[in-house]
């Protein structure tokens, strides 16, 4: 059995009490520095700092408070503590409303960087976005790197496109609801819709499936209700005449 070595005396202890505002990691560090020999874990190191009452008392699992306006780096962003007891927020925010105390930050916004670059703070790199623009400066290509004019270029056309989409519902000229009064992901003008399904419905697999619902649906009506289905066959001729004369008309014009 190899002999018992005494590692903590007054020596060790008092050194120990030197280091208390250390941290654990940083203590041992400069404990093994001062005593090589002892060969002390810091397993070890970190009881005895308990028993001599140099740290204080934590519940299992729990984890040592940092201090104020301390960072750290989550999912890819720099946070900062700006509150205790375990307040934090991205550090391009707090820059942000620290130099524009005059701006109401209540409302949910994002704040981009104009270059790119998450870790420049500047408060010339930092510029503040809502959601609801957000959305369309991500479509026109978000942020461009290492040039903030373009970024700033892009936001400002984002604001005027959704500018345009507003004064256009008011008039009546952008369609906000589909047939089934779902929400739509997003913003259309009318012609701009009707173009989007004139294409849509061109494709040839497209076609097929409209031809063969139509079918169905006259095979249907003609069984349940036969007076609708003639109703239907008479407005089918007319317009089937009127078509007929317009063609012989811009055929005769050439």
């Amino acid at each position: 059995m190899k002999e018992f070595r005494k590692i903590w005396n007054d020596e060790t202890n008092g050194f120990l009490v030197a280091c208390r505002d250390l941290s654990r990691e940083d203590c041992y560090r400069v404990f093994m520095a001062k005593f090589p020999d002892s060969k002390v874990t810091f397993c070890a190191l970190c009881n005895q700092l308990s028993r001599l009452h140099l740290r204080p008392h934590m519940k299992h699992g729990s984890a040592r408070r940092s201090p104020l306006y301390s960072e750290q780096v989550k999912k890819g962003y720099v946070r900062i503590k700006v509150a205790e007891p375990n307040v934090w927020m991205q550090k391009n925010k707090w820059v942000y409303m620290e130099t524009h105390p005059w701006e109401d930050c209540s409302e949910r916004s994002n704040y981009v960087f104009l270059d790119g670059n998450n870790r420049n703070f500047s408060p010339d790199n930092i510029e503040r976005v809502s959601l609801k623009v957000m959305g369309v400066f991500n479509l026109l290509g978000g942020c461009e790197k290492g040039q903030p004019e373009i970024t700033r270029l892009r936001i400002a056309q984002a604001k005027l496109k959704l500018a345009i989409m507003d004064k256009g519902e008011k008039l009546g000229l952008v369609v906000t609801v589909d047939s089934k009064g779902r929400k739509r992901a997003g913003r259309l003008f009318i012609d701009e819709r009707n173009r989007r399904a004139r294409e849509y419905n061109a494709r040839p697999e497209r076609k097929k499936i409209i031809a063969q619902r139509a079918r169905e649906y006259r095979e249907k009506l003609k069984i349940e209700n036969p007076e609708k289905y003639a109703e239907m066959r008479l407005k089918e001729k007319a317009y089937c005449k009127q078509w007929y004369e317009r063609k012989k008309t811009t055929e005769a014009g050439k």
